[in-house]
C-alpha cells in the first residue's frame, strides 16, 4: 500500500463505521477507475481463480455450479472467467434483482439492464445448490472483510447460503490491511487477485455445525 493510501486510511480512524465505509468507497472507486493493463490482469485473475479452485488439475473431472457477478464499469472483469467456466462444463449462474433481493439465474445469451446499468440474465430463477460464489467488491482485507456498494444484496444472499464457498475477485490493489465492517457484513473465504491467492483468516460460523 502506498503512502497516499496510508494517509487516507489514517484519516478515517475517528469516523463511524458507515462514514468510513462511504469515504473508502469513494476513494476506491476513483482508484479503480485509474487502473491500467486490465487485459493482462484479467488473464492473470482467471489463472489464479483456476489454481485456487482446482490446483494442478485445472478443473479436470470436477463440475461445479458457480455464481458469478456480471462485471460493470471498472470492476474486475468476469466475462473471460465465465466463458472459461462454461467451456470447461461448469454451470454458471449470474445475479438478478427481483423484488429487492438478489437471485441466481442461469447465464445465457439474453440480458436486460438494471436501474444501475448492470447486465442481468433473462430466465427462470435457480433455487438449487451453488458451490462457489464469485464476489465483486471495492476493497477487501486478509481477514475476509469485504466492502461492497452499500445495498446489502450480496450480504443477504450469502447469509441464506452459509455453506457456499465465497471468493472475492479483485485487482491486487483492492486488498487493504483493514476494511471497516459491521455485524451485518458477510465475510469471504478467499481472495483471488491478479497477483496472488489469499486464504482469509476470518472464521465463519456455518449453521448446523
Amino acid at each position: 500500500m502506498n503512502n497516499t493510501s496510508l494517509r487516507f486510511l489514517d484519516g478515517l480512524e475517528q469516523k463511524t463505521v458507515e462514514e468510513r465505509k462511504n469515504a473508502l468507497r469513494s476513494y476506491m472507486k476513483e482508484r479503480r477507475g485509474n487502473n491500467e493493463n486490465r487485459d493482462v490482469k484479467e488473464r492473470l485473475l482467471i489463472e489464479n481463480f483456476y489454481r485456487a479452485m482446482f490446483g494442478n488439475s485445472m478443473g479436470a473431472g470436477t463440475r461445479l455450479n458457480v455464481f458469478v457477478y456480471l462485471s460493470f464499469s471498472s470492476e474486475a472483469p468476469t466475462d473471460g472467467l465465465i466463458e472459461r467456466l462454461r467451456l470447461d462444463g461448469h454451470n454458471v449462474y449470474c445475479p438478478r434483482i427481483e423484488k429487492g433481493e438478489m437471485q441466481a439465474v442461469l447465464y445465457g445469451e439474453d440480458f436486460t439492464l438494471s436501474s444501475y446499468g448492470i447486465r442481468e440474465p433473462i430466465g427462470e430463477i435457480y433455487g438449487g445448490n451453488i458451490d462457489v460464489a464469485v464476489l465483486p467488491l471495492l476493497a477487501v482485507d486478509k481477514q475476509g472483510h469485504r466492502l461492497g456498494y452499500g445495498k446489502g444484496y450480496y450480504d443477504r444472499y450469502l447469509r441464506l447460503r452459509p455453506k457456499m464457498k465465497r471468493i472475492a475477485y479483485a485487482f491486487d490493489f483492492q486488498v487493504l490491511d483493514s476494511v471497516p465492517c459491521s455485524d451485518l457484513d458477510e465475510s469471504t473465504d478467499m481472495i483471488v487477485t491478479d497477483k496472488r491467492i489469499i486464504a482469509c483468516d476470518c472464521k465463519r460460523k456455518i449453521l448446523g455445525e
